[in-house]
């Protein structure tokens, strides 16, 4: 069934304290979801997920961050070797190593 094919028109009420509607509407937030997504998803299933269309995004972010990444490594392997200054890369490449393996 397609999720445009369902209707939702039975409404369930409860009642939280301020703080804990904050708490609610962060934590909304956090998985991207509208408060009532993250309701239906923990009283279905007992957990949540983030929407798919958000995790995409996050995927092609780190991709397009590691693909920057490659390029200025080539950059600089093709300096080096033009310059003939591969002391200068390989202490780069041990700073860029540190980012990944702190």
């Amino acid at each position: 069934m397609n999720k445009k094919d369902i209707i939702r028109d039975q409404v369930i009420v409860i009642r939280v304290s301020v703080f804990e509607k904050k708490q609610i509407q962060k934590n909304a937030e956090k998985y991207r979801l509208s408060i009532s997504d993250l309701a239906r998803q923990f009283l279905l299933n007992g957990q949540a997920w983030a929407k798919s269309s958000n995790e995409i995004s996050d995927g092609i972010l780190e991709r397009k961050t590691l693909i920057g990444l490659a390029n200025n490594l080539n950059q600089l392997t093709r300096y080096a070797h033009q310059k003939k200054e591969l002391p200068i890369i390989m202490e780069l490449l041990q700073k860029i190593n540190k980012v990944f393996d702190p």
